[in-house]
């Protein structure tokens, strides 16, 4: 299974980190990067510490994501024969996107990050219901 995390945000913690990151140990800038600092009239540092901030959240993301591939996988595999192929958060629209075969069927189907975010930080039997009616939707029973 494939996992993108397509895009970055770095939200209050990720920015205080990185702020207190010892100049240092932030990472280089590139060539490209530096052209950007000029272009954008802000300096090095505040710019390595938002790519670093990103860094940060980029790693995180790509925990969530594996975290709800699991459970995804547990679901689906109640399903039948159902593999997920790909999983990918498209970060500005909050959403993943995830790919997977059923049989030699492929099947796509998209499922808010808001609703995975809340079901992971309260466990709500009701937003898992929600979950498997995204599941329902993209997987009826008698197509699997």
């Amino acid at each position: 299974m494939e996992i993108v995390i397509d895009g970055w945000r770095a939200g209050g913690e990720e920015r205080k980190e990185a702020a207190s990151v010892p100049v240092g140990q932030l990472p280089p800038l590139s060539d490209a990067q530096k052209e950007v600092v000029k272009k954008m009239g802000i300096s090095e540092e505040d710019y390595a510490r938002s790519a670093y901030a990103g860094r940060l959240n980029q790693e995180r993301l790509i925990e969530k994501t594996k975290k709800f591939a699991k459970l995804l996988q547990r679901k689906l595999q109640e399903r039948g024969d159902v593999e997920i192929t790909n999983i990918k958060l498209d970060v500005l629209r909050h959403r993943y996107e995830v790919a997977a075969s059923a049989g030699e069927r492929p099947v796509s189907f998209i499922v808010s990050e808001e609703l995975i975010d809340d079901l992971f930080q309260t466990g709500s039997e009701s937003l898992e219901r929600n979950l498997e009616r995204v599941l329902e939707y993209a997987l009826p029973a008698h197509a699997v």
